[in-house]
């Protein structure tokens, strides 16, 4: 298991989280934790310079965050869609 830090940058402001990325049997696997509490990286993609998710989340509003990025050794970072209308950034360290 990989544990990542990230600063996801929103129209509301930042925000931090925690993703854990592994590999069960050949399919990557993750989690995304944050202040707004945790749930398994859906959709995941992963190659050594590509990774891609979605996340659903609850709070402020229910909606489906769309993640996708590089990774470039110890770092990486992309974009975010938070439903349909606004984008963000996203960028982070490995642990």
């Amino acid at each position: 298991m990989e544990n990542w830090n990230i600063t996801i940058k929103a129209p509301t402001g930042e925000f931090d989280a925690t993703l854990t990325l592994g590999d069960e049997g050949g399919v990557p696997v993750g989690e995304m934790a944050g202040k707004n509490g945790k749930g398994p990286m859906q959709d995941l993609e992963l190659s050594p310079a590509a990774i891609a998710w979605s996340t659903k989340v609850e709070r402020p509003m229910p909606m489906k965050l769309k993640f996708q990025g590089t990774l470039d050794g110890d770092t990486m970072s992309g974009t975010v869609k938070f439903g349909l209308f606004a984008s963000g950034t996203f960028s982070g360290l490995k642990a």
